[in-house]
């Protein structure tokens, strides 16, 4: 059946395997810990990931910021920073309301609209597992 033809709710089922699968691939991946092309180089292990939902509150704790200017037209403007992006974070997990400080490592635009983003635990502060 070609994708026009499917409901909603078969999309949806067929993304939660296909996430399911992913994630499933992921934790195979780090246990062997190569690259996908099997050579014998090492690269970084990345944590298992776990979904969850949740609604999370965001609280920026950064004043002024210095950055640099890397181009802009009318329509907007590039810049990097030298530093990291601080935030912290209140979400509830299992129950229980969670605190953790994170930096920012990436952003991303989607296509329906809105953004997704990765942040980074700051590891020193204690803090609950997830």
């Amino acid at each position: 059946m070609k994708d026009y033809q499917k409901i909603n709710a078969q999309l949806n089922e067929e993304l939660k395997a296909m996430r399911q699968r992913v994630a499933a691939l992921e934790l195979k991946l780090a246990e062997v810990g190569t690259k996908p092309d099997n050579t014998s180089e090492k690269f970084v292990k990345r944590s298992l990931r776990k979904e969850f939902e949740a609604d999370i509150e965001f609280i920026g704790d950064f004043d002024i910021i210095e950055a640099k200017g890397i181009n802009f037209s009318e329509g907007g403007i590039c810049f990097e920073l030298s530093e990291n992006l601080p935030f912290e974070m209140r979400f509830e997990y299992e129950g229980k309301l969670r605190r953790r400080r994170a930096h920012l490592i990436w952003v991303k635009h989607l296509p329906e609209g809105g953004y997704r983003f990765g942040l980074k635990f700051i590891p020193s502060e204690p803090h609950s597992e997830i």
